[in-house]
C-alpha cells in the first residue's frame, strides 16, 4: 500500500514580513485601482484587493520607505491549494493621499446609488376601475353567454348592413375597366372599321386610321389632330381629352 503525500493548503496572510524581496512587476498605483478594492481606514493594516489573484492581501512595510504585499497564495487560506502569487512582494505606489481616498470612495458609492433602481409603487385604481374589475372577476360562462345573447341580434344586423353597397358606389359617368383584352378590342375596332370603309366603297387599304375614344367612342380625323385636342393614353387605351382628364395625371401618357 502506498503512502501519498497530502496536497498543502494556502496558508494565512501574515501583515507583516521580513523577506527583502521586491517583486520585478511594475509597482501598482493606488490611483489605478477601484476606490472600493482598497480599504485604508487603518494605515497600519492597509488591505487591498491582487489584481492577479483578486483576493485581499495585506500590505506590509507602511512605516518604511517600500510598501509592497504580503506574500501570499491565490485561494482561502487553509482551504484552497498552495499556489504562490506571482504578486507577491510586490511594490504598492500611493499616489494619492488617504482623504482623496475618502473622497473617491464617497463619489463612487453616491453614483453606485444613483444608478440602483428605485422601488415602483403600484398606481392605486381609480373608483370606476376597481368596479369594473370587480364585476369582471365576478361574471359566470353562463352570464358571458347571456351577454352574448342580448347583443347577437344587433351584430347580425351591423355584418348584413356592411354587405349591402350604398347608392352610387360607382359613378355613372366615370371610366369602365376594360372587360376585354387590349389586342382584342383593336382588332375588333378595325375590323368594325375596314367594314363600314367596304360599305361605303372605299378599299380597305386606303382607309384611314382614325383614333376613337375607348370609354365614350369618340373619334377623330387623325392622331396629330387628337393629340393637339389633349387626347391621351391611359392604360395603353386611347382616350379623348373630357376621359383622360378623369384619371391621374401619372396614368396619362403622350401617343
Amino acid at each position: 500500500m502506498s503512502i501519498t503525500a497530502a496536497m498543502p493548503t494556502a496558508k494565512e496572510r501574515h501583515r507583516r514580513t521580513r523577506t527583502k524581496r521586491v517583486s520585478a512587476l511594475p509597482a501598482i498605483k493606488i490611483s489605478q485601482i477601484l476606490p472600493s478594492h482598497i480599504d485604508l481606514r487603518d494605515p497600519l493594516k492597509a488591505v487591498l484587493v491582487c489584481e492577479d489573484c483578486g483576493t485581499w492581501v495585506p500590505i506590509t512595510g507602511m512605516q518604511s520607505k517600500i510598501q509592497k504585499l504580503v506574500p501570499h497564495h491565490t485561494g482561502k487560506a487553509d482551504v484552497a491549494a498552495a499556489l504562490h502569487c506571482r504578486s507577491s512582494n510586490r511594490r504598492i505606489e500611493f499616489d494619492m493621499t488617504i482623504p482623496e481616498w475618502r473622497q473617491a470612495l464617497t463619489d463612487a458609492a453616491t453614483e453606485a446609488s444613483s444608478r440602483q433602481a428605485t422601488t415602483v409603487l403600484a398606481k392605486a385604481f381609480s373608483p370606476a376601475t376597481d368596479r369594473t374589475l370587480r364585476a369582471r372577476a365576478e361574471r359566470t360562462p353562463a352570464g358571458r353567454v347571456a351577454d352574448w345573447n342580448a347583443v347577437e341580434v344587433q351584430v347580425s344586423d351591423t355584418d348584413a348592413a356592411r354587405k349591402e353597397l350604398p347608392d352610387g358606389a360607382r359613378p355613372a359617368d366615370g371610366p369602365q375597366l376594360p372587360l376585354k383584352p387590349e389586342h382584342l378590342e383593336r382588332h375588333d375596332r378595325r375590323q368594325a372599321e375596314l367594314g363600314r370603309h367596304a360599305r361605303n366603297g372605299r378599299p380597305a387599304e386606303e382607309a384611314p386610321v382614325q383614333p376613337e375614344c375607348a370609354n365614350c367612342g369618340t373619334t377623330e380625323l387623325n392622331f396629330v389632330r387628337a393629340a393637339a385636342a389633349g387626347w391621351r393614353q391611359v392604360l395603353r387605351r386611347t382616350h379623348c381629352g373630357r376621359c383622360a382628364g378623369r384619371f391621374p395625371a401619372w396614368m396619362r401618357t403622350q401617343f
